[in-house]
């Protein structure tokens, strides 16, 4: 019996179609290992810097790329505590934070001194301090004004653990503070958080925060 002419010629189609669908999906998988242990080795870099803060070693998670297209919870960070007031070993936090955290030591901050800074700059400036407000609450400091505080005190040390220059870390946590604390919840706020106050991490310098 002669062979199927239509047949004999799909066979080939099929195979390359096998062949190329192959390729994709491990091209795919590549490229989300890759992804994965590039995540791993941010959260790795934050959780350091964190537990730094924090006083005992703690983890960071940024979400996936999937949890990131579902993300509803509307908070840069948190800190879950439990009944007894103890907060977890981790913080999560938002996909923007992570995403302005990974790109933070790229970021132009002379702006600060030409007075001529935008949204970006701010948005990576507070995801620094949103790293040290979430490691504060990991310390066990449940109280947003108490917390905010000491993070107010502690952005420039994240900023230049990311790979801002010392001078402009410093100069970005004196403008987070001018800009960005006076336009909190009154909740981080806190009538002991000032030069020389109750929650004055470093009294004998005159600079503040």
């Amino acid at each position: 019996m002669p062979l199927n002419p239509i047949r004999v010629l799909a066979d080939p189609l099929s195979v390359r179609a096998i062949a190329v669908f192959l390729v994709v999906v491990g091209a795919l998988s590549a490229l989300g290992f890759a992804r994965h242990e590039q995540r791993a080795r941010e959260q790795g870099q934050l959780a350091a810097i964190a537990s730094d803060l924090a006083g005992r070693r703690i983890g960071v998670h940024c979400p996936g790329f999937l949890s990131s297209l579902v993300d509803t919870h509307g908070e840069a960070g948190r800190v879950r505590f439990d009944a007894a007031g103890r907060p977890a070993d981790h913080t999560d936090l938002s996909p923007q934070t992570c995403k302005a955290l990974r790109h933070l030591g790229h970021v132009d901050f002379t702006c600060i001194d030409r007075g001529d800074c935008g949204f970006t700059q701010f948005d990576a400036a507070w995801a620094a301090h949103t790293l040290a407000h979430e490691a504060f609450h990991l310390r066990g400091f449940q109280d947003e004004g108490v917390t905010e505080c000491y993070a107010l005190q502690n952005t420039a040390f994240v900023a230049e653990r990311l790979g801002v220059p010392a001078l402009q870390a410093a100069k970005l946590q004196a403008w987070i503070y001018v800009r960005g604390y006076p336009n909190e919840p009154e909740e981080y706020h806190s009538a002991r958080c000032y030069s020389g106050g109750p929650l004055d991490l470093r009294p004998n310098v005159t600079k503040f925060p």
